[in-house]
């Protein structure tokens, strides 16, 4: 009933393995793997919506941060397992397994077990985009309403074209949605529900009796049909040219030293070199935060557990200059990958046997080069920051830096600070630098 293939966080190009949820006539679910080695064998024959007879294969417990079924056990392909194509019209192939609201804004931690979920949509976003591994991702949040209450769907990538498509197609009314193998994540407080690429189904007004039945008995209980799906949130994330020119003060290094401001601020300056004997990348879970060794293997805070699936983050300090004063700033690593557009692991895995302290010379390639920072000043920033300043971004757009130049030294957008000061500003910027990826 879904097929995906799993690609590598080291290796461009490099698949790691085949996943899959089986479906049987009994309604029942079960996650199954071909690994690396067997991908050649299964590719092409295995087709999503086909039945097949399945005979000579592995069975163990399930594990993993997103689990598409609540099975206890996970099935695993091997070289002699038997595949043959069937007519099986007893099987379902939807196969829901639906969740209401009420139990899903109940949980109070991020759930390793993917749920399904239908409501109607209440609300949309204006669409943002953010910058993810030096690439530009597209970034959705749609809210869903049952007679439970309400929660929001955040969607990334590919699913967002598919939304935005169906939703020109919408005849008018709030549409009923169905959301299938979606992630439940806690985020300050509050539910989210955010999809996980190639694996989340999204539907819009399914032809199915019960979605229709839905549909009908909420906006009823709204007071009848809605011509529109509402607008929520802030509106859409403002150009490279707009958050560098207009949204935010600017700062010489000087002011930024003595500054007792928290929040962003925008800097220009040439890179005079890397700080020696800084680590240049560090060891990260895939809910983006820092590892800690601990007893031989690494540990992750956030989810309060040993992490042996290790994603490498860049995290480069450069000594910058203007030309009258100088600074040391760390560069994230969605600044690392706009800059090289490279991937942490990817340098990592070419660069087998170097330590984190010896960078590779395409970072060493960065000294001289100018560019317009958007620096963080926060008080109470993590330790890691202590005499550095956090770079969120970096623009290196010859057009932009000249007019930023051209403003003169002392210039501050007359928007500025109103924007820094509405509340909503800072939501959207969370939002926008991808905190749930």
């Amino acid at each position: 009933m879904c097929l995906w293939i799993v690609k590598s966080n080291f290796i461009p190009g490099q698949e790691n393995s085949i996943e899959m949820v089986l479906i049987d006539e009994k309604g029942s679910k079960i996650h199954a793997t071909v690994r690396r080695h067997l991908i050649h064998m299964f590719k092409g024959v295995l087709i999503e919506g086909e039945a097949y007879t399945l005979s000579t294969f592995s069975v163990v417990e399930a594990y993993g941060l997103c689990r598409p079924t609540r099975h206890p056990c996970r099935l695993f392909f091997h070289s002699t397992t038997l595949l043959e194509r069937v007519e099986c019209p007893l099987i379902k192939k939807n196969g829901l397994s639906l969740m209401d609201i009420g139990k899903i804004n109940s949980h109070t931690c991020d759930s390793n077990y993917l749920v399904d979920l239908i409501g109607v949509m209440s609300g949309i976003s204006s669409l943002n985009e953010f910058t993810k591994n030096g690439e530009r991702v597209k970034m959705i949040v749609i809210e869903l309403s049952d007679p439970r209450g309400d929660c929001h769907v955040v969607l990334f990538g590919g699913i967002v074209d598919y939304l935005i498509q169906m939703m020109r197609t919408l005849q008018g009314g709030l549409p009923v949605v169905v959301v299938q193998f979606a992630k439940i994540r806690f985020f300050r407080g509050r539910v989210l529900l955010q999809n996980i690429q190639d694996v989340t189904k999204l539907w819009l007004n399914p032809a199915v009796e019960d979605a229709v039945l839905y549909g009908r008995r909420l906006n009823k209980m709204r007071g009848g049909p809605t011509t529109h799906v509402p607008l929520i949130g802030p509106g859409r994330k403002p150009s490279l040219g707009d958050e560098f020119l207009h949204l935010y003060p600017k700062k010489t290094i000087a002011d930024l030293k003595f500054t007792l401001e928290d929040g962003p601020f925008i800097v220009s300056a040439v890179i005079d070199g890397l700080v020696e004997g800084e680590d240049w990348w560090f060891p990260s879970c895939r809910c983006s935060k820092r590892l800690i060794p601990n007893a031989g293997f690494y540990y992750c805070r956030s989810c309060s557990k040993h992490v042996f699936h290790v994603v490498p983050r860049f995290c480069v300090k450069v000594h910058v200059t203007d030309g009258i004063e100088d600074a040391m700033f760390v560069l994230s690593d969605d600044a690392m990958c706009y800059l090289i557009r490279t991937k942490c692991s990817v340098l990592v895995s070419s660069y087998k046997g170097m330590n984190r302290v010896n960078p590779p010379d395409v970072l060493k390639q960065l000294e001289g080069l100018k560019l317009l920072f958007k620096v963080v000043t926060v008080s109470s920033l993590n330790p890691i920051y202590k005499g550095c300043f956090k770079v969120a971004r970096v623009c290196v757009d010859a057009g932009i830096i000249k007019s930023f130049s051209n403003g003169g030294i002392y210039h501050t957008p007359e928007q500025a600070l109103l924007k820094l000061m509405n509340p909503l500003f800072w939501v959207t910027s969370t939002l926008n630098m991808g905190i749930f990826l």
